[in-house]
């Protein structure tokens, strides 16, 4: 018997429904942990945190201002300084109307934030649904996507890791595309795989690896109408410019933002220390329910919620991966296209594990050590977070599976719906370390109006190198509230003559006339944040003559630098 080349299920109304409510529900309960509803618009977490919002503000600021995107007010006097992160620029369109509207850069941030969830969901639900007869299959088989512990790992801090809709949704768009080529529908895949490459450069590392396995998977078996097109000549180059214009239309937009980070590359070692392992995916965390009971009989742990290796897949989704798998060889009603869901867990798995991973020999047979040997791809650290991708296949094969099993007993669809709570406790947080984020208020110092219209200044103390290095992000958060450029950073890598600058800052304030003459204008102090409140250095700064001490709020002191 001849399988069929695919099975587009339409979503009726009432499935849409259905899965509206169901990903809310979702959402309300395994971002929990992590939400203070209470106090909504204001409640922040430190660290990585405090740096997406910044970034996202900053895009915003940028664009309602006119300003440079990339001349960010970090890391003075460096110039080009947004390259020393990643611009989120994809991530930030969805948080310029409500910027635009006067909403705060925390509420801004946390709406969209609250949104992934749901977005991840239904646009991977419409996508598995066109394979998979059960539309409770299909709901049920996508929490492996958008509630496995890689996004628990990174729902608190990192957005632009969780924000991804535009993977499945591109998917969708790609094989409705070429089932039936319009440029309309182009136009459509063409947004989305924009939206998701300016979002992460691994999000757009990954919009390129699923895109051309699933355009792989579509050549091979396209539908009998698409097959007859692929027989005529004139067709088959109709469908090849069409994609190239796109294509080109995508790369020539991407350009400006993307030239900006050439010559940037991940610190020695860094890769391996975040690769995944197969523990990675098999054990659960810590911070789990079975996580704690697994701590009590087993060991070890594949790595703590602030690492990037803890992956867990889920057992019960794994072990519908595996029936999905079988049903998919066996089973002649599974569309053949639904290979891609294998595709997209082997090859997302092997390039989690990173550039020397021992289940695979060493670098010569890791995918990600050819794929960072490439130009432009030298900056990828975390190959764990091609996890990402990993779910997106495991959520296929488990939607399969549990098709299969409704089929087999009948009323299959309510024992499924008794199965996802089960799946979602295996990833819920449970003694998250950091507890809910809080309101986090800009000290008075900065809303002075020295400070408004500085030209430039620094926030000492600066935690660059320290043990408290993720206090750093502090000084980002306050920059909100005044836009002028600073000294401080916080991120993935510092420009090169940063750290120089930063002595100088420790030696202030002896240093003040070579901080002068690199166009420093003011010094925040913080003396509650220094050892015996800064008395000895408050005392030099107060008798420095290259020092005036322009405002005071509390413990925090605003010092001019004068000239001679």
């Amino acid at each position: 018997m001849t399988r069929p080349s695919a099975v587009p299920h339409p979503v009726v109304p009432r499935e849409w429904l259905f899965a509206v409510i169901g990903y809310l529900v979702v959402a309300v309960v395994m971002t929990w942990p992590f939400t203070s509803y209470d106090a909504f618009g204001s409640a922040v977490y430190g660290g990585d945190h405090r740096l997406i919002i910044w970034t996202l503000a900053w895009d915003n600021h940028a664009v309602l201002t006119g300003h440079s995107l990339f001349d960010s007010n970090l890391f003075f006097p460096a110039a080009d300084s947004l390259r020393y992160n990643e611009h989120l620029f994809g991530v930030s369109l969805f948080t310029l109307p409500w910027a635009a509207a006067g909403a705060s850069p925390v509420l801004a941030h946390n709406i969209v934030w609250w949104l992934a969830l749901p977005l991840n969901g239904l646009a991977s639900f419409a996508w598995l649904r066109r394979h998979v007869a059960s539309g409770v299959a299909a709901f049920v088989g996508s929490l492996a996507f958008i509630c496995s512990f890689y996004v628990m790992l990174h729902v608190h801090a990192h957005l632009h890791l969780v924000w991804l809709w535009p993977l499945p949704l591109s998917l969708l768009l790609l094989e409705r595309w070429f089932d039936a080529p319009s440029w309309t529908r182009l136009v459509g895949w063409a947004v989305v795989v924009l939206v998701g490459v300016l979002t992460s450069w691994y999000i757009a590392v990954m919009m390129a690896l699923v895109n051309g396995l699933m355009l792989l998977t579509l050549i091979r078996w396209p539908l009998d109408l698409a097959r007859q097109d692929a027989r005529r000549p004139d067709r088959a180059a109709r469908r090849v410019g069409m994609l190239a214009v796109a294509g080109a239309a995508v790369a020539l937009s991407v350009y400006p933002f993307a030239r900006h980070y050439v010559g940037l590359h991940s610190a020695p070692g860094e890769a391996a220390a975040f690769s995944a392992t197969l523990a990675s995916y098999l054990v659960p965390p810590e911070n789990t329910i079975i996580g704690r009971w697994w701590m009590g009989r087993f060991t070890p742990m594949p790595g703590s919620i602030w690492g990037e290796q803890t992956l867990f897949a889920g057992w019960i989704a794994l072990a519908f991966g595996v029936v999905g798998t079988f049903s998919l060889i066996r089973d002649h009603a599974v569309p053949r296209r639904a290979w891609i869901f294998p595709l997209l867990a082997v090859c997302g798995f092997l390039l989690s594990l990173g550039p020397e991973p021992p289940l695979l020999g060493g670098s010569a047979f890791a995918p990600f050590a050819w794929l960072s040997s490439l130009p432009g791809f030298q900056g990828m650290r975390a190959p764990a977070r091609f996890a990402a991708v990993t779910t997106l296949g495991l959520a296929g094969l488990a939607a399969l599976g549990m098709s299969a099993v409704s089929r087999r007993f009948g009323r299959g669809g309510a024992l499924l719906l008794l199965v996802a709570p089960l799946m979602l406790a295996e990833w819920f947080v449970v003694g998250f370390p950091a507890g809910k984020p809080v309101p986090a208020s800009v000290p008075e110092i900065y809303l002075t109006p020295q400070v408004q219209s500085a030209r430039s200044l620094v926030s000492i103390p600066d935690y660059t190198g320290t043990p408290a290095w993720v206090r750093g992000a502090d000084y980002l958060y306050y920059s909100m509230s005044h836009w002028r450029p600073i000294v401080n950073g916080f991120g993935r890598t510092q420009p090169d003559t940063h750290g120089q600058v930063l002595e100088l800052v420790r030696a202030f304030p002896a240093s003040a006339a070579d901080l002068s003459a690199l166009g420093l204008q003011y010094v925040v102090v913080h003396a509650d944040r220094l050892p015996e409140h800064g008395v000895a250095l408050l005392e030099a700064a107060k008798a420095s003559p290259r020092c005036r001490l322009a405002a005071q709020r509390g413990h925090d002191y605003l010092f001019e630098i004068v000239g001679n």
